[in-house]
C-alpha cells in the first residue's frame, strides 16, 4: 500500500450485525427487569418447590426475590406457654357454599360430621403447630415429592387466624376423592423455618390440592400460591 492510497472503509454490516446484537441482548435485560419488577411470584415460582436438603431445616416454600426478618428459631418451644399467641383466635374455620364455621383443631369430636379432607386439616395443623416434620412428610403423596423436598425439620409453628375454603370436591367411581382447597393462615412470631416467604403475622393463601382414598386416608398432591381468578 502506497502512501496515497486510502485505508478499506468499515464493513458496514459488520457493525449493523453488531448493533442487532446488542438491541437485543437490552431487550432480553430490560425484560428481565420487568418481570422481577412486576411480576416478583412468576420467577419466585421457578424456586419454590425445590429446595436442598442437604443439612439444616428445609422449606417446601420459598421467596427468592423477597427478604424477610425471622424471628431467632426455638427448637424446643411450646406455643402454649406463650401468653400472646393463646390469647388469638387459634381455631380451625372451614368455609364452605359460602358459611363459615370454626371448631377447635385439639377436639377431633367437633369436627366428626365433617368431611375426611377437613378432618385431615384438624392434623395437618395440629402436627405443623408441634414441629414434627417426620409426622408432617406422611400427610403428602409421593407425586408430591416428585417436584419437592421432604423437611429436615422445622420448629413448632403458632399458627393461628386459620381458613380453609373448600373450592371443589370430586368423586371417582372407585371411591377415590379429589378437593381443592384455598388455605391461609398466619404465624406469629414466624423463625422462617416452615415457611419462609412471609412475614410473621402476614399472610400468603396457598392452594391445596387433597387425595383421598376409598378408605376415607387422604394426602396432600400440590401445593402451589392461590392466584384469585
Amino acid at each position: 500500500m502506497t502512501g496515497n492510497e486510502k485505508k478499506p472503509a468499515p464493513d458496514k454490516k459488520k457493525k449493523k450485525r453488531i448493533l442487532i446484537v446488542v438491541l437485543i441482548i437490552v431487550t432480553l435485560l430490560a425484560g428481565v427487569s420487568y418481570v422481577m419488577t412486576l411480576k416478583p411470584d412468576l420467577i419466585a415460582g421457578l424456586f419454590s418447590r425445590k429446595k436442598a436438603a442437604h443439612s439444616g431445616p428445609t422449606s417446601m416454600y420459598s421467596d427468592e426475590l423477597r427478604s424477610y426478618v425471622f424471628y431467632p428459631s426455638d427448637y424446643s418451644l411450646d406455643p402454649t406457654k406463650d401468653e400472646e399467641y393463646m390469647g388469638l383466635d387459634r381455631q380451625l374455620w372451614y368455609h364452605a357454599g359460602g358459611v363459615g364455621v370454626g371448631g377447635p383443631l385439639e377436639d377431633d369430636g367437633s369436627w366428626n360430621g365433617y368431611n375426611d379432607a377437613v378432618r385431615f386439616f384438624t392434623k395437618y395443623f395440629r402436627t405443623v403447630i408441634a414441629g414434627d416434620a417426620g409426622t408432617y412428610n406422611t400427610f403428602f403423596t409421593d407425586r408430591y415429592f416428585r417436584d419437592a423436598d421432604p423437611y429436615v425439620r422445622f420448629a413448632p409453628q403458632m399458627l393461628y387466624d386459620i381458613h380453609v375454603y373448600e373450592l371443589s370436591e370430586t368423586t371417582g367411581q372407585d371411591g377415590t376423592t379429589t378437593w381443592t382447597f384455598q388455605v391461609e393462615y398466619r404465624i406469629h412470631r414466624n423463625d422462617g423455618t416452615f415457611r419462609n416467604d412471609m412475614d410473621s403475622d402476614g399472610v400468603r393463601p396457598l392452594l391445596f390440592v387433597l387425595y383421598g382414598d376409598a378408605e376415607g386416608n387422604v394426602k396432600i398432591d400440590s401445593i402451589e400460591y392461590y392466584r384469585k381468578k
